[in-house]
């Protein structure tokens, strides 16, 4: 929300490396107070706190690497618990997003799946300013453990070998640790080096239980590239920001027709739009309506 936009603390940051030999790349972030943010704004709780922030994490993660003015929209829809996750995601730090749960999840059939149950994972990438066709990839959902499917997506779409790790921890509706992790082989890495990280990324095989004892992301880059120097190439702090305004919520109801604008200008409620990303609503008033409608109204019809 372009008036009140509220930013996630300090301590939530991401950390970019390289290794010294230019063939391993790494990304750390901790996300705890954009996480609870988000969550209270959604008024989430439990397991919902954790499949929302993981998303987040998610978009990041797919952001991190993009150019600036590029934006990544990562839309996931599941069979689970969970419909839909959708985050809006920058390079500059800065995300979005939210939870569509199922209305009766208890009716839901159990599988070996994880919490994201099956589906598609899709992550868009689009480019402000420029009228380039959107780049979208698509796989889908083989084990409903959101980690392993952005692994398998940056493998599948982009050929590039990877390993992501997220964790959330959550105590009465509290989030008490959130990070997660991003590692990818590029051209030239040696077999030895990549077993030796995938070495030290399986002894965080509890890395939900481990967050809440790493204490920042250069750490958890230490740990995973323990036997491989590296070095940083970018610390930013991740901020929550909403893109929503009432000139967008304007324009938005000046294309929903004619019909719905009477049917909204009749009903003696206040009509009220509220934002998917933020929660924040915009009451719209009646002369507002009337002025729509005059604008999207065939020339010569009835105005009574």
């Amino acid at each position: 929300m372009s008036t009140d936009q509220k930013l996630a603390s300090n301590s939530d940051r991401w950390v970019k490396c390289i290794s010294t030999q230019g063939n391993i790349r790494g990304v750390a972030l901790f996300a705890k107070n954009l996480v609870q943010l988000q969550a209270d704004q959604h008024k989430l709780r439990g397991d919902s706190i954790s499949r929302l922030g993981e998303a987040l994490m998610g978009g990041l993660f797919l952001a991190s690497y993009c150019k600036k003015g590029e934006r990544i929209n990562l839309n996931i829809q599941s069979t689970g618990r969970y419909k839909q996750a959708l985050v809006d995601a920058y390079p500059d730090g800065s995300v979005r997003g939210f939870l569509v749960e199922r209305e009766s999840p208890e009716d839901l059939t159990q599988d070996d799946q994880g919490p994201w149950g099956s589906g598609t994972l899709s992550a868009l990438k689009t480019k402000d300013l420029d009228r380039e066709k959107p780049y979208i990839g698509t796989v889908p959902i083989l084990t409903g453990h959101l980690a392993k499917d952005l692994s398998f997506y940056w493998v599948q779409s982009e050929q590039i070998p990877t390993a992501v790790g997220l964790a959330v921890q959550v105590k009465n509706k509290q989030v008490v640790a959130a990070g997660g992790f991003l590692i990818q082989a590029l051209p030239g890495a040696s077999t030895d080096e990549i077993r030796g990280i995938e070495e030290h990324i399986r002894e965080l095989d509890s890395f939900t239980k481990q967050i809440s004892q790493i204490e920042n992301p250069t750490q958890l880059l230490s740990h995973l590239f323990q036997n491989t120097a590296f070095m940083v190439v970018e610390e930013k702090p991740i901020t929550f920001k909403c893109s929503c305004s009432w000139e967008k919520v304007r324009r938005a109801l000046g294309l929903v027709g004619a019909e719905e604008l009477a049917s909204m200008l009749a009903d003696p409620k206040i009509s009220v739009v509220r934002c998917d990303f933020c929660a924040h609503e915009y009451e719209i008033d009646r002369e507002t309506i009337r002025e729509l409608l005059e604008a999207v109204r065939p020339q010569g019809t009835d105005k009574t």
